[in-house]
């Protein structure tokens, strides 16, 4: 039977690190550091400190997980898949460990993200052209009745002359299309007590797509695919059996049919978690 060490140093440790061979690449994928350079102001890539809050959190017991070593041992198909792409189970119990633990604290509690400046001003933009039907005699013309107001206080001004909103969206969309705002400061505001949560579908979804990421960090799985394939059949049951194992999904039927995760792939290809972890924050 696996023993999984007791607690993590802090120093650097030969065997320490091979253990966490597997978590490095996507630690540093997910969550990289960034620092400058003095002399030119420029931002750099730096090492991701995410592996020594994983270390803390493993050694104070803080863990999100409730499934268990022996559990994970014990699940004879699963360790069967592991071997067939040669990956080391010891080192893959702590992937599994940190794969479960970040994805659950960005999706299940998130620490929410105000839009930023850009964003709020092509909703108001949008929010303009989308009732927009064109112009008449008279100018412009919406579908429905359309005004504007500003707050400063206690005052309130108010744009309702159709001519003068269907400009100002006009001298705001080009004012985002033809200037740099770049540096413009993006406002994000970030309150630590707002924690918000996604359903256990988008919960699987983003843990699968790191164990992915950690598929595609290994040279020997990839050599295994079918070519063109992203995911090899073995890989995909690899992931179909931990969503069962770590209790993301339930039903035991997702361990012999990667037809769910088929499905969640497509399903959230396109979304964006706009959200802080508040266990790596």
């Amino acid at each position: 039977m696996m023993q999984p060490i007791e607690k993590f140093s802090f120093q650097y440790n030969v065997e320490e690190y091979k253990l966490l061979e597997y978590v490095y690449p996507v630690a540093q994928e997910y969550a990289p550091d960034f620092d400058y350079n003095e002399n030119t102001g420029e931002s750099f890539m730096a090492v991701s400190q995410v592996p020594d809050i994983f270390k803390g959190r493993y050694n104070a017991r803080k863990l999100r997980h409730k499934f268990t070593v022996e559990e994970y041992t014990q699940d004879e198909d699963l360790q069967g898949y592991l071997k067939t792409l040669d990956l080391d189970s010891e080192k893959f119990w702590y992937l599994l460990l940190f794969c479960y633990d970040y994805s659950w604290g960005i999706c299940m509690e998130g620490i929410e993200v105000n839009k930023s400046p850009v964003e709020h001003i092509r909703g108001f933009i949008d929010a303009i052209y989308n009732n927009y039907t064109g112009s008449g005699m008279l100018g412009a013309i919406f579908n429905e009745p359309i005004s504007i107001t500003l707050k400063v206080g206690r005052k309130n001004i108010v744009i309702d002359n159709n001519n003068a909103i269907a400009c100002i969206a006009k001298f705001c969309d080009d004012g985002l299309e033809n200037n740099d705002l770049t540096n413009l400061p993006n406002g994000y505001f970030v309150d630590i007590t707002r924690k918000s949560s996604d359903s256990f579908s988008v919960l699987a979804y983003y843990f699968s797509k790191m164990i992915i990421s950690a598929f595609n960090h290994q040279g020997q799985v990839k050599e295994k695919r079918k070519k063109g394939a992203n995911l090899s059949d073995k890989e995909k049951m690899v992931i179909a059996h931990l969503l069962y194992l770590t209790g993301i999904i339930s039903n035991e039927s997702v361990r012999v049919s990667y037809e769910y995760l088929k499905t969640i792939l497509m399903r959230y290809k396109d979304m964006e978690i706009r959200r802080l972890n508040s266990f790596y924050f």
